[in-house]
């Protein structure tokens, strides 16, 4: 076969990988394999690229939950802290980050934290607890923590085992003769370990103190908070300091201490000075 060398005839022959594109008579040669069914190395070509695109049309980035074939997930929660008895959801997701279905869950401690299959993980007693996901040979792990459940209002007794009055005080604590006991209410609300209460104590019964604070590593309480009456040149200062309190959860009762701060400007007007402060002791608070 004689080649046409001349550059304004080059093209590629993708038959027989020739160069030299035309005839005699103008038109493309054909590759010896496809002259009897008259295709030309255009034709070829373009049907190359028509199913180039077929195939890419078959990738749609789908993110259809997947069961993966190997690899780590990745379990996520709301909160790692919950409460006894609280419930929340768990996700797990591919290291591609598609949702995964079809899992088989497992916990270190279940009377700790159990999870169901549709992925619902619930708090049993306070401890903590790593729970797994596996899908195939994918698996995935998430440490967990459930702290004791203190939401609701607790009311009882409580001692003020320590009273220190400043002199000319009008408390009636500091009257002589005067009860040591007396009464305390605690409104908390909970949300993992995160605690935000208001304590009102019958010493000062109009009173509602804010208190603020978690639930520590030793699934105690620890509150703190004070409130000026009125807000704005406040005339009485309230504050409940240390806080430190623990339930028992067989009886159902809480137990602990705290301080009780109260300071209160002269009748004749004047910056606030300490009242009276009191080393206050309860136990068995109920709900």
């Amino acid at each position: 076969m004689t080649r046409t060398s001349r550059a304004t005839n080059l093209g590629i022959d993708v038959g027989t990988g020739d160069v030299g594109v035309k005839d005699a008579h103008g038109f493309p040669k054909t590759c010896p394999s496809c002259y009897s069914r008259g295709v030309t190395p255009r034709l070829v070509a373009t049907a190359i690229a028509g199913l180039a695109l077929l195939l890419a049309g078959c990738d749609n980035n789908s993110t259809t939950p997947t069961s993966p074939s190997g690899g780590a997930l990745q379990i996520t929660a709301p909160r790692s802290v919950l409460r006894s008895g609280e419930t929340q959801p768990l996700t797990v997701t591919s290291s591609s980050g598609a949702p995964v279905v079809g899992l088989t869950w497992s916990s270190t401690d279940s009377s700790v934290l159990t999870v169901g299959a549709t992925g619902i993980a619930s708090a049993g007693r306070a401890g903590s607890a790593t729970v797994t996901a596996t899908s195939g040979s994918s698996s995935g792990s998430l440490a967990l923590r459930v702290v004791p459940d203190y939401q609701g209002t607790w009311s009882g007794s409580i001692t003020r085992i320590q009273l220190t009055c400043s002199t000319g005080s009008t408390s009636p604590l500091c009257v002589p003769g005067a009860p040591t006991g007396g009464t305390v209410t605690l409104r908390i609300q909970q949300t993992g370990d995160q605690i935000s209460a208001v304590l009102n104590d019958s010493a000062e019964p109009t009173t509602q103190v804010p208190v603020l604070g978690q639930v520590q590593a030793d699934d105690q309480l620890a509150l703190a908070g004070r409130v000026d009456s009125p807000a704005t040149s406040p005339t009485q200062r309230v504050e409940v300091a240390t806080l430190r309190a623990g339930v028992d959860v067989a009886l159902g009762a809480m137990s602990g201490s705290y301080q009780w701060l109260v300071d209160r400007a002269p009748a004749a007007g004047g910056a606030l000075q300490a009242d009276y402060r009191a080393q206050v002791q309860f136990r068995d608070l109920r709900r």
